[in-house]
């Protein structure tokens, strides 16, 4: 507040204190003076007593009680329509309330995010799901999704789907401009020591044939069980290493051929060379390290591990139910057994009710049980 502002208070308070209480009463001590001209703060203006207010809202600090938890923020980031670059977050949830739609991905904590540079999109799509709802991203603005089944896809550069440039392959005898030719063939003997792991695949080389029409075994107990899965995997195994051989014998004989054919080709600077790929092919195929044996991937190993697993779960299973039905089989020869048994007593006892001779055990008795025969020739 300016000084021109404050002058009328000041005037106002200093006479309403300096005013005599009896104009016929005197003060004769210097203190009574004193007192008379002291301002009066309680009734008077805040801005005389100098009182000044926080011009900014004090702010709390953030606790947590008892009953309330770490906010997880989720729900959505971004809104419709708005433009998001690649990374940005567009919805966090728990589960999956929104599905990830056009150029979006979801993280592993149903987080959706955006893959590509544009526009956010909120859609359904009923042909895809009935009830789902997606969140997608375009990349023009006023784009709609989805899009009609059948449409080509947009990309971010704007290209058009067009006719692909062949280039037409250049023949041995193609001559150029000049008179020269474009390509040089030269086909020369390259001597390839053989190694035992080459002698084997072409010289003894082992023909294993799968038996056709076998006749189906009769196991009698465990050990001939052992025996006839012994002599399967040893079968497989035969079989496996012949094609794996033959297969590498294949490629040796490639790898030779190749070596032995040198194709130079016309550069720019009228000088014959051979091209960095067709040179890196001298020395094996691509992907495939000279040297080790050892073909197949991590993928295939997984492959084969689980193939025999199940070939072994198969067999026991096998094994066990043919157990169940050989224990079925004695369980209704013994009922059968017992049944004869139970007909042929009871035969006997009707026999001796009749007062008829039974012969037993090579005995024979008599109905009333008082006398016994000798024994009697049957």
């Amino acid at each position: 507040m300016h000084l021109i502002q404050l002058r009328r208070p000041l005037q106002r308070a200093a006479v309403s204190g300096c005013q005599q209480l009896t104009p016929l009463v005197r003060t004769s001590s210097f203190t009574e003076r004193f007192a008379k001209l002291r301002l009066d703060v309680a009734s008077g203006n805040a801005a005389v007593e100098g009182r000044r207010y926080a011009s900014v809202k004090a702010q709390g600090a953030y606790r947590l009680t008892n009953k309330k938890t770490i906010p997880k923020k989720l729900g959505a980031k971004k809104t419709g329509d708005q433009y998001v670059i690649p990374g940005n977050i567009i919805y966090k949830q728990r589960g999956t309330i929104w599905h990830a739609g056009e150029n979006t991905i979801i993280g592993r904590d149903h987080t959706i995010h955006a893959a590509v540079a544009g526009y956010v999109k909120y859609y359904r799509d009923p042909q895809r799901h009935p009830k789902r709802q997606y969140i997608g991203v375009v990349f023009d603005k006023a784009d709609r999704l989805p899009y009609p089944v059948g449409a080509p896809r947009k990309r971010k550069v704007g290209l058009v789907a067009g006719p692909r440039k062949e280039i037409a392959p250049v023949e041995p005898t193609a001559i150029g401009p000049s008179g020269i030719p474009l390509m040089v063939t030269r086909h020369q003997q390259t001597q390839v020591s053989e190694t035992p792991s080459t002698v084997t695949a072409t010289a003894t080389s082992v023909e294993v044939t799968e038996p056709a029409g076998e006749t189906p075994r009769t196991f009698k107990d465990g050990n001939s069980v052992i025996a006839a899965l012994m002599e399967e995997k040893l079968r497989a195994r035969k079989l496996y290493d012949a094609k794996r051989r033959e297969l590498r014998a294949k490629r040796e004989e490639e790898l030779r051929e190749r070596q032995g054919t040198r194709v130079f080709r016309l550069q720019d600077n009228y000088a014959y060379r051979e091209t960095n790929w067709e040179i890196g092919r001298l020395v094996g195929d691509a992907g495939v390290v000279q040297g080790t044996e050892n073909t197949s991937s991590r993928k295939r190993k997984f492959r084969n591990r689980r193939r025999r697993r199940n070939t072994v779960y198969s067999t026991i299973k096998q094994n066990a139910l043919e157990k169940v039905e050989r224990r079925d089989e004695y369980r209704k020869f013994v009922v059968a057994k017992r049944l004869q048994r139970a007909a042929h007593e009871a035969e006997i006892k009707a026999k001796m009710a009749k007062g008829e001779k039974v012969a037993m055990d090579g005995k024979t008795k008599k109905t009333d049980g008082k006398a016994k025969d000798k024994k009697v020739k049957a």
